[in-house]
């Protein structure tokens, strides 16, 4: 397939996922990838990260930002796997200054690429 022509990769690729990477991984079976990326929306939430933010837990805020950053980044959605990245790696350091900030920053990147993928499936 050729990537340009698919309303939703084009729409992706605008936000910096890396289609064709993960189109490797996927051993070019686009289908499937597309696949995958129709159930990210309703298979991960960003709101455990935030509610763990907020509360001041963070063991369950590395948690819940570990297992963001491991599906989103086997997805190519990299904006979601670096912020929910940096805040895994604050909070396991203790050196996150703002965990509510941080949570607000990715789940702005999370409506996003939840938004594209659903207006383009």
């Amino acid at each position: 397939m050729d990537i340009s022509q698919n309303k939703l990769f084009a729409a992706l690729k605008e936000q910096n996922v890396d289609i064709e990477g993960t189109l490797s991984r996927f051993m070019g079976n686009d289908e499937l990838y597309i696949k995958f990326l129709t159930r990210y929306p309703d298979e991960n939430d960003v709101t455990p990260v935030i509610e763990a933010a907020a509360s001041g837990d963070n063991d369950r805020l590395v948690m819940t930002a570990h297992k963001l950053k491991g599906v989103s980044i086997n997805l190519g959605l990299n904006g979601i796997a670096e912020k929910a990245g940096a805040i895994e790696s604050g909070a396991k350091n203790r050196t996150l200054d703002d965990p509510d900030a941080a949570a607000a920053e990715l789940k702005a990147e999370y409506d996003t690429i939840c938004r594209i993928i659903k207006e383009n499936i």
